[in-house]
């Protein structure tokens, strides 16, 4: 099934070339086509290096695919599986770090901690930027939390217990977010919930960063709803993820791109 919905995006996607909209066109080339080393990114690579290469077996609590309710499913699994299975690759890492410099991200907002990867990444784009990160689970919460320290990332707050419970404070708390990725609960009807709480605090300048798009049926169908809200302008669908862009300047137009 999932080969199925690979084979349709390349039938019905293209390049950079069907794109008029200045503001995409250099987006594309700058944020999506440049991949280039971050400053710092070989520090977090040891780190996810050493994640895939660990046999510490840790006890999970899981809200999403695997929840159970309120009290989630609690498993024993290695940091070496998390680290295999739902680390976001370093090629796409760097993607998110060069797209918020290019969009000046100063108020980021991820759903979805993991081990820390990627928010140290946002973190990298702009020291003096406030990153809000949110993990349900109390033991990748802690191992975050020493991967933030290990790399001397300041500017990272991270907030632990079920999204439900925490998105609406954490959006309060940033007042604005400027950048958001969602990346955690691939359920169609957990994520746009948190993916409408989220368009509520968006400016005509934020861009919201969709995870597993086409991950599953339900998480196409929430995607499809998604790019047909009103405020929604613009979105680019690369397949593993889409962004969601609501300038008022921008016509509305939604593209899928075989930049992945």
């Amino acid at each position: 099934m999932f080969a199925g919905r690979f084979a349709e995006f390349l039938l019905h996607s293209g390049n950079r070339h069907r794109i008029h909209s200045p503001f995409l066109y250099s987006l594309i080339d700058v944020v999506v086509r440049r991949d280039k080393p971050v400053e710092g990114g070989d520090r977090i690579e040891k780190i996810r290096k050493a994640c895939l290469q660990s046999h510490e077996i840790i006890q999970k609590t899981d809200y999403g695919t695997s929840g159970n309710g309120l009290r989630g499913a609690t498993y024993d699994i290695s940091i070496k599986e998390i680290a295999s299975a739902s680390l976001t690759p370093a090629r796409m890492a760097r993607r998110l770090n060069r797209l918020a410099v290019y969009m000046k991200a100063e108020r980021i907002l991820e759903i979805g901690t993991s081990l820390g990867i990627t928010a140290s990444y946002l973190a990298m784009s702009n020291p003096g930027a406030r990153v809000i990160t949110l993990e349900g689970c109390p033991s990748l919460s802690r191992i975050a939390r020493g991967h933030f320290a290990q790399l001397g990332l300041a500017n990272i707050e991270l907030i632990e217990g079920r999204f439900e419970d925490t998105l609406e404070p954490a959006l309060k708390s940033l007042g604005h977010a400027d950048l958001v990725y969602i990346d955690g609960n691939h359920r169609k009807e957990a994520f746009l919930e948190y993916f409408d709480l989220c368009m509520n605090y968006t400016g005509n300048n934020t861009v919201i960063i969709c995870d597993d798009i086409h991950a599953s049926k339900g998480m196409e169908e929430a995607w499809a709803q998604v790019i047909q809200r009103p405020e929604v302008t613009v979105s680019l669908d690369f397949f593993y993820s889409g962004w969601v862009f609501f300038r008022k300047e921008s016509s509305r137009e939604h593209f899928r791109l075989r930049y992945i």
